[in-house]
């Protein structure tokens, strides 16, 4: 279905195209009130010459503007000439008007048709932005139980050493899932809801890495308190996220 709705949205693209062309054209087969004192845009009609060579009736070269007259009209019908191209649009006179409309009645079908056609994957898409957001909650939940066991632990080396094993777990798992879902959240939140979402989240992850380096380095109370911003962030970037997501 998306491929017909392509393709009927081409076809009128086309034919609005080729319809709107014909807007200055103005057909010598209407009235002659129609007609008389229009402003012509281009040559119309030839002559031919006794040496076989042809010259327009009424030329427009050298910036000259003629009008259509009654003589002028006459002498183009006797030409033969259909059609000429004149300044002033009227939609009354305009014959491809019925073909224009047509081409967006076209163009509204083949977005229409499209768009069911590319439902199931909007629904698809939805449905993964959900993925996000129960990462995000993995990544708070695994700070939030981290906090609350450092000070059950018997002394500070066991301390030191759950903070490093356990962030280390986390970024290489749920954080790591989290930023491999770019494509699913810019769909979801479009480019200016992923990217305040990830100033929040960027500024907890930087957090989180901060209090690794700090165990690492022996120094709990800094690494504590990075733990306590990088919950703070990470709340901030939950917020923002749930929040884009119902506004979408």
């Amino acid at each position: 279905m998306k491929t017909l709705g392509q393709f009927v949205v081409w076809l009128s693209l086309a034919g609005g195209v080729l319809a709107a062309a014909t807007g200055y054209l103005a057909a010598l087969d209407q009235p002659d009130e129609q007609l008389l004192g229009l402003t012509l845009a281009a040559p119309a009609g030839l002559i031919e010459k006794p040496d076989g060579t042809t010259l327009p009736i009424v030329d427009t070269e050298d910036g000259r503007q003629p009008r259509v007259t009654g003589p002028l009209l006459g002498e183009l019908r006797a030409a033969g000439v259909k059609n000429v191209r004149v300044k002033q649009f009227s939609l009354r006179r305009w014959r491809g008007k019925w073909c224009f409309l047509l081409a967006l009645v076209g163009l509204l079908i083949g977005g229409l048709l499209t768009r069911r056609a590319d439902r199931p994957r909007r629904a698809a898409v939805a449905d993964q932005a959900d993925s996000p957001q129960r990462i995000l909650k993995a990544v708070q939940r695994a700070i939030g139980q981290l906090r609350q066991q450092l000070p059950e632990l018997p002394d500070r080396a066991t301390q030191l050493l759950a903070i490093v094993e356990q962030l280390d777990a986390l970024a290489k798992t749920h954080m790591a899932t989290f930023v491999d879902a770019r494509s699913a959240l810019v769909a979801s939140l479009g480019m200016a809801g992923y990217a305040s979402l990830m100033d929040s989240y960027a500024a907890g992850e930087r957090q989180i890495n901060r209090a690794w380096s700090a165990a690492a380095d022996q120094a709990y109370a800094e690494a504590v308190g990075c733990l306590a911003e990088a919950a703070r962030w990470m709340e901030d970037a939950r917020k923002k996220l749930h929040g884009s997501a119902r506004g979408s």
